[in-house]
């Protein structure tokens, strides 16, 4: 009976994770500027939270999108709630725009942290954390 649980529990755990998996991956995979104070440019190809986003040319694919943590918005998480309209303002405000980043050093120091870099990317002049706030998006994320 027990050896039934565990082939059952190991079953369940890999169908979970072969059902989820594709679910929270993302196509931007440019290699990520990492030098605090480096500027880079592009279109908002891809939205994947409330404050984080993929910067890349107008045209090409996944592999030329530079995935961006937003420093001036740390939106809640996409379970959590307002995470999901989080990220449809996000969107809203600014897919498909040309935005101008600079990376900017997180709260440990550090200017990547897991596959995104840090930075602060401002559309029209205007900073993303600002318009997010202006829309009324309440931060609240980790």
């Amino acid at each position: 009976m027990r050896s039934t649980i565990k082939i059952f529990a190991a079953v369940l755990g890999l169908l979970v994770t072969a059902v989820a998996g594709p679910a929270f991956a993302d196509p931007c995979e440019a290699p990520l500027p990492s030098q605090a104070g480096a500027e880079f440019s592009g279109v908002v190809r891809y939205v994947v939270d409330g404050d984080g986003l993929c910067v890349g040319p107008a045209s090409g694919g996944g592999a030329t999108w530079i995935e961006v943590r937003l420093m001036d918005f740390d939106a809640p998480e996409l379970r959590q709630p307002g995470g999901e309209e989080a990220r449809q303002t996000l969107r809203r405000l600014v897919f498909g725009r040309r935005v101008d980043c600079v990376v900017t050093p997180g709260r440990r120091g550090t200017t990547t942290s897991y596959d995104r870099t840090h930075a602060v990317c401002r559309l029209g002049g205007r900073r993303v954390g600002d318009l997010m706030r202006a829309a009324g998006v309440t931060e609240g994320g980790n």
